[in-house]
């Protein structure tokens, strides 16, 4: 998610004080180049094939999460049947599987909600709403529990074996709250993300229940397969994660709703925006169609290049986009954007009056389909890993396309001022200072500090390790680490790790002492 590009200085000031290649011998010359032609044809063939194999390779480790939803415009509800089978990865026998419930986090009452006080006015058009989910059965006995309820846990009627699996079905509805939120309806479009239960992650012995939060993105989830249908009014045009494998509209045009189903392999989350009013622009880059969802944007077609040049670059740059598509989708939210597999949101707010920040939030949502997508880390705990380098990267695709007119150097200065003006606010004031980048979302004092610990020091991290390294010798770490971990998940040992075996400088020391707060490398 991109929260802010800029920051203005006195809205934080003021927040902080209200906060703590002759014939004779022809025939010998055709035959060796027959053979040769051969040799180098099967050679690139079982290289394509190797290449195309990744994702299915993937897909074939992950569970399949398969959901069959209806949604309701009156009612604002989606009533859904889930099932899965849960193969225990944990490495020990488990007696219970829990699974993050994020929608009721938009409950009344919760104590970790989704908008900060200070974004009620502009997150919610009609005055504060509220939703929910609510679970009618489970096919095992099951309890909810965790903070404000977010976290359903499955208990297994007897111990299930490390490489054994097990199936669960479920169905729930969830109420959708008035809100310009990852999962909320507005007038003009339906989003529906972070609906679904999700099996948590397993992790040294127990499962990461980490709380909502209204700081960044509190999201940690293993890569699944995902079948899902969605019945819904059919004058609704739906921007979906995955492949549309099937739309009922083709063969019956005079019913009132509309079934649609699509597939994705090896993605971390599944989300779809509902509009009557969207309109769609698509071009092809290599084998992935990029669609552009728009509501109201004048110049839709240069939303669709930006996009496009986005893929392009990443896909040179770091490892090749294994997807059949991407959703670019606008649509009211409260932030700038957020990413989800194959699909993300750019806030409807940004246009017309700020195209340069539109531009900027889809290349950096883009981004994040490398960076938290293809190469996950955990959202809750290290948001600087995929924040940072999505700033980074959104830096190395304005370097190479000048058109934009956004220069490197006037990035990064920028970044080091505002960063510089917030340390310079906070300390001036009073308040508390916490530059460690490795903390949990709720242990950030203020949403201004997660921005700058996570967003402006990750990007800073990066370009100061320029610096030691090289940019030549970081831009292979990163292609070499991206096809390392593509479909895995990152860590700041595994990155550093992957650096030092790329390039042999020892940079462990920079980035504990980075990442720990030390202030040196800003001067």
């Amino acid at each position: 998610m991109i929260q802010a590009v800029i920051i203005n200085i006195k809205v934080i000031t003021n927040t902080l004080r209200d906060i703590p290649m002759g014939m004779k011998h022809g025939k010998k010359i055709l035959g060796f180049f027959a053979i040769a032609s051969c040799i180098v044809g099967l050679v690139v063939v079982t290289l394509v094939l190797l290449k195309d194999d990744t994702l299915k390779r993937a897909a074939a480790g992950c569970d399949t999460i398969n959901i069959t939803a209806t949604y309701d415009d009156t009612e604002k509800t989606l009533k859904t049947e889930q099932s899965m089978s849960y193969k225990n990865r944990t490495g020990q026998a488990i007696s219970e599987i829990k699974f993050h419930i994020y929608a009721n986090a938009y409950k009344d009452g919760v104590k970790n909600p989704p908008v900060e006080d200070r974004d009620i006015t502009n997150a919610y058009p009609s005055g504060k709403s509220f939703g929910g989910i609510t679970i009618h059965n489970v096919s095992q006995s099951y309890i909810i529990d965790g903070d404000d309820d977010t976290v359903l846990v499955v208990q297994l009627g007897e111990p299930l074996e490390s490489g054994k699996s097990v199936k669960l079905d479920m169905n729930y509805t969830v109420k959708l709250a008035n809100v310009k939120h990852r999962l909320g309806w507005t007038d003009d479009a339906v989003n529906l993300a972070n609906f679904y239960p999700v099996p948590c992650i397993f992790e040294n012995g127990a499962w990461l229940t980490y709380p909502y939060s209204s700081n960044g993105d509190p999201f940690f989830n293993a890569m699944h397969n995902f079948n899902v249908k969605l019945t819904a009014p059919s004058d609704m045009v739906v921007a979906s994660s995955g492949s549309l494998v099937r739309d009922t509209r083709k063969s019956n045009s005079r019913d009132t709703t509309a079934t649609t189903s699509y597939q994705s392999s090896a993605i971390r989350d599944f989300a779809m925006v509902l509009s009557t009013k969207f309109k769609v622009a698509t071009k092809t880059v290599g084998k992935t169609a990029v669609k552009y969802y728009y509501l109201d944007d004048a110049e839709p077609q240069k939303s669709l290049d930006t996009a496009c040049s986005a893929m392009t670059t990443f896909s040179e740059l770091f490892t090749k986009y294994p997807y059949n598509q991407l959703s670019v989708v606008q649509t009211d939210f409260l932030h700038g954007g957020m990413e989800y597999g194959e699909l993300v949101y750019v806030s409807r707010a940004l246009l017309p009056t700020d195209r340069a920040n539109h531009e900027y939030v889809i290349v950096h949502e883009i981004a994040h389909q490398w960076w938290y997508g293809m190469v996950g880390n955990n959202q809750s705990r290290t948001a600087w890993i995929d924040e940072g380098l999505a700033e980074y990267s959104t830096m190395l695709f304005f370097d190479r396309h000048k058109q934009y007119n956004v220069e490197r150097d006037v990035l990064i200065e920028n970044a080091r001022k505002n960063y510089a003006a917030y340390i310079k606010i906070v300390q001036g004031v009073g308040g508390e200072l916490d530059t460690n980048m490795n903390r949990e979302l709720d242990q950030f004092n203020t949403s201004y500090e997660y921005v700058y610990m996570t967003y402006v020091r990750g990007l800073l991290l990066f370009c100061d390790l320029e610096k030691i390294i090289s940019v030549d010798n970081l831009l292979l770490c990163l292609k070499n680490f991206s096809t390392e971990t593509k479909f895995g998940v990152a860590t700041q040992e595994k990155l550093v790790q992957s650096i030092e075996a790329t390039t042999n400088a020892k940079v462990k020391l920079f980035f504990d002492t980075y990442t720990g707060g030390w202030s040196g490398f800003q001067k």
